[in-house]
């Protein structure tokens, strides 16, 4: 065809060449831009086919167009926020869009964390048992999951009780550390039951710790199932008994290191950057020292380049950070890890 419209010229049949050239190289330019787009979530189109995706994977609906429209609009927020960070490079951890990406942070906040500090001035339980202990060369690293101390990744819904989880957690594994029995514990009698405490309204681990001492004991998750929502506290036959509980040194990452060599530990944390956490060790420029949620270190280690973390299970359900786990900085004081932890004294 080129010959044909150019005839015998030369310049006709490479100026033709030449716009075809341009043509095609003008389309290439533009998909590989609408897929650059696509693949970082900022095109507008691009962005609400990646909602209705996640929406499909996390079975989310919503009550109308307007709520739909709204969701959307934290959604597209949330996941450029995302890709900015994981794009950044230079991090020790991963973010990605989770469960939680239609959520605003304060929401998720709201919703999924619950632990409320201990009032300046408060009486604590005296005394710190490990205050002498050494380290041993075996205990530079620890992970409790490998000793079968520790059950499996709850999941506290939409209940702010994450001070029930903890506590019950430090008493799963303290427990199975004296007796080699490992028996998931109930914390919905935690939260029916415990005083001193909002249910899921907040609370602190201390409490729950004392209301077990209290009772004369705590029973299993089968025998008082988890509702995640405060009920009428009911009379039960107890399984598993503490006689006190400890809080660590204050802001002593030695302390609760060794704490933590011995047995499960619930602690406190700045949780307002970790909403998507996927993997890696959370650093501490990500948070503060305003602590909002409770989980359990359940060990330490260091990782292949040399940076040390705490290893923290979680009650955000499997699918949230590494199989429901975090690994944050160790050393550092990040999130305020150290601030207020305690654990329970066996039998």
């Amino acid at each position: 065809m080129a010959s044909y419209i150019g005839g015998n010229n030369p310049r006709i049949t490479l100026a033709l060449m030449l716009l075809a050239v341009i043509t095609m190289m003008d389309h290439i330019f533009i998909e590989a831009e609408a897929r650059d787009m696509s693949a970082g979530g900022y095109s507008e189109e691009a962005m609400k086919a990646r909602h209705h995706k996640w929406m499909a994977e996390h079975g989310r609906t919503y009550n109308d167009e307007a709520e739909k429209a709204d969701r959307f609009q934290v959604f597209k927020e949330n996941a450029a926020f995302v890709d900015r960070s994981n794009a950044a490079g230079g991090k020790k951890y991963r973010l990605a869009v989770n469960k939680f990406a239609d959520m605003t942070n304060d929401e998720f906040l709201a919703i999924y964390t619950g632990f409320k500090p201990v009032p300046t001035g408060t009486k604590k339980m005296p005394g710190f048992k490990y205050d002498n202990f050494t380290l041993s060369g075996d205990q530079q690293a620890v992970d409790w999951r490998k000793k079968g101390a520790v059950t499996g990744v709850k999941n506290q819904g939409t209940c702010g009780c994450c001070w029930a989880f903890s506590a019950v957690a430090a008493v799963e594994g303290i427990h199975q550390i004296t007796t080699g029995n490992l028996i998931s514990l109930s914390e919905q009698q935690v939260l029916d039951c415990s005083n001193g405490n909002n249910g899921c309204n907040g609370g602190l681990m201390d409490n729950a710790f004392q209301y077990i001492i209290n009772n004369g004991g705590l029973t299993t998750d089968d025998a008082y199932t988890y509702t995640a929502e405060q009920g009428m506290c009911q009379s039960v036959q107890p399984t598993v008994m503490i006689s006190g509980y400890q809080d660590v040194p204050s802001n002593d990452e030695d302390a609760l290191a060794t704490a933590v060599a011995n047995q499960p530990v619930s602690v406190a944390v700045d949780a307002h950057n970790f909403q998507f956490y996927s993997g890696g060790i959370m650093t501490g420029e990500s948070c503060g020292n305003n602590l909002n949620h409770a989980v359990t270190a359940v060990g330490y280690g260091t990782a292949e380049d040399g940076s040390q973390y705490w290893l923290l299970k979680n009650q955000w359900g499997q699918n949230w950070g590494e199989g429901g786990y975090m690994r944050l900085e160790k050393g550092t004081g990040a999130c305020g890890v150290a601030k207020q932890a305690s654990y329970p004294v066996a039998n």
